[in-house]
Formats: structure tokens, sequence, C-alpha cells
């Protein structure tokens, strides 16, 4: 499985947990398209470590939502998590 493959997964995952839009919860065609998964930092005055992950997330019958997710911590973190799921 590629790191993209890795992300995207974990992407839908984060996503299904908050998800509003039934149909696309439910689509068993769920498309995610430009996962990416980054660091960051978080407040200009503490600068904590902070990993970003985005995507859009579409099927083919015309649903479609933009992903964007944050959490403190870092990518290494983040990678490690991945390879325990």
């Amino acid at each position: 499985m590629t790191a993209d493959e890795k992300v995207a997964g974990m992407i839908v995952r984060k996503w299904l947990a908050e998800a509003d839009d039934e149909h696309l919860r439910t689509c068993a065609e769920i498309v995610v398209t430009h996962p990416e998964a980054y660091d960051s930092s978080y407040g200009c005055d503490t600068g904590c470590e902070y990993v970003r992950l985005e995507a859009d997330l579409s099927c083919p019958h015309g649903h479609a939502q933009r992903f964007e997710y944050g959490e403190f911590g870092d990518l290494a973190m983040l990678l490690e998590e991945m390879g325990r799921t």
C-alpha cells in the first residue's frame, strides 16, 4: 500500500466519524482525490506542532465534500498511527 493510499484510508475513516452527507457516507463508490498530509503549526504565539489532513471526497452520483482535519502532533506520529491500522 502506498503512502497516498494510507493517507486516503485514514482520511475516509476520520471523515466517516463526522460525515453529514448520508448518500456519500454510504456510497460504495466513494473516491478520495488529492489526499494530503503535512506538518504545520498551530497559533502564531505557540508554534505547537500540528498535522493536517486534506482531500476531496466524491462519488459518481454528484455528491462531493472537501475534508480538512488537524490535530496536535506531527506527520511522523500520524504515519505511526497509520502503520497500526
